[in-house]
């Protein structure tokens, strides 16, 4: 399964704390390392995806990481097939400047533009309403993939309830704007617009109903905000349905990140129900962190005695024992976790396999260092790609 050649981009979904990010960053950096030109974005608010890639930060907008990070870590950038050196670049979703910047590309006027950017409705709400972070992440999937010549795009998402919603905000979105809600409410703006909001401001009556109920004020600039805003309706729905299609595509790759915990295993198994159902490419699950056995269980028994008997004379006898006893209390029980996820593996097996994608569960040994610098990522990518690389499917 060579995925970093056959996939434009890789989705990165699962449950909180089980690595997706790292394993972001890492199968980027060794994409890059093939040659290629690539960007790992995060629309994960937790900010860890910097820091993995030793930056103190990233923004709304695509940086570069120095090629010099790649030849102090001994790793330089190397071309691809070519002839070009790769390029890897990092982005963290800021959900109020990609909404500001979809606004000034497609606003049918610059009236149009300044009504919205300048609305209390619209600086207030825009990176606060429901749905909006799920929004944007779509939004700047779509401008990514339809105006930039990444090779590679690799998206590292939320735990799994917020991913959920950005799977599906294409589709909800879509569905609002063909909904009789949306029709309602844009007719009603229009309505407004006839008799001018003006009127409104200035009939105390009516003023003093609202108070009552939503606050004049807000209602007026939510009114506003949808007379502005229907004329970009049509827009919203083509990029949608263009998102929707992208998700469905052979050239993109979901990969399901877990690790041996059992809730985990759970979240994941749903997760990868909701791509099959949503008819999403699923390419792989990657368990992280599998312990492996390293001794069998006779060679661990007896493990202190063998330890003492080739040990070299020391002064404090009584302390290498002590060493040798601890050493192989922890092989004891370092044993123990091993089978625990070999049999959790097994059991991620076979669920997959009961939905036809047997083969395709890939267990990551646990890396046993920091990863927090480009080196550290290669290391580790080294390691997912070698397990991704091996597996069946």
């Amino acid at each position: 399964m060579n995925l970093l050649a056959h996939k434009k981009t890789l989705i990165a979904v699962g449950p909180g704390g089980v690595g997706k990010t790292t394993t972001s960053a890492a199968l980027a950096v060794h994409a890059a390392r093939q040659g290629m030109k690539v960007l790992v974005l995060t629309v994960d608010p937790a900010r860890r995806l910097a820091n993995s890639l030793g930056l103190k930060e990233l923004g709304n907008q695509e940086v570069e990481i120095d090629p010099r990070l790649f030849e102090e870590a001994k790793i330089p950038l190397r071309p691809g097939p070519d002839g070009r050196t790769g390029r890897l670049f990092g982005m963290m979703l800021d959900v109020k400047s990609t909404f500001d910047a979809l606004i000034e590309r497609h606003a049918p006027s610059p009236e149009v533009r300044r009504k919205i950017l300048t609305n209390p409705f619209y600086i207030q709400g825009s990176s606060a309403l429901a749905g909006s972070q799920e929004y944007m992440a779509m939004e700047k999937l779509y401008e990514i993939r339809e105006t930039r010549d990444y090779d590679l795009v690799v998206l590292d998402t939320p735990p799994t309830a917020n991913a959920l919603d950005f799977l599906r905000a294409a589709d909800r979105l879509e569905d609002f704007l063909s909904s009789q809600t949306a029709r309602v409410l844009v007719e009603g703006a229009k309505a407004a617009g006839r008799f001018g909001l003006g009127f409104l401001k200035v009939n105390t009556f009516i003023m003093r109903g609202l108070n009552k109920f939503v606050g004049a004020e807000m209602f007026l600039n939510v009114l506003e905000f949808v007379q502005s805003f229907h004329e970009m309706y049509a827009g919203f729905k083509q990029r949608a349905a263009r998102v929707r299609e992208i998700l469905r595509s052979p050239d993109v790759g979901f990969l399901v990140v877990t690790s041996t915990d059992g809730a985990a295993i759970d979240e994941a198994s749903f997760f990868h129900d909701q791509l099959k159902r949503g008819g999403m490419p699923f390419s792989a699950m990657l368990v992280n962190r599998v312990r492996v056995e390293h001794l069998a269980e006779g060679d661990i028994d007896g493990l202190a005695d063998h330890l003492l008997a080739v040990a070299p004379p020391v002064g404090d006898r009584q302390a290498l024992e002590r060493v040798a006893r601890v050493t192989e209390e922890a092989a004891k029980a370092w044993h123990v976790l091993a089978r625990v996820d070999k049999e959790r593996l097994g059991e991620i097996e076979r669920r997959l396999t009961e939905r036809g994608d047997g083969g395709r569960v890939v267990p990551i040994p646990l890396f046993q260092r920091d990863i927090h610098d480009i080196g550290s990522l290669a290391r580790y990518a080294e390691i997912v790609v070698a397990a991704i690389e091996g597996s069946r499917a």
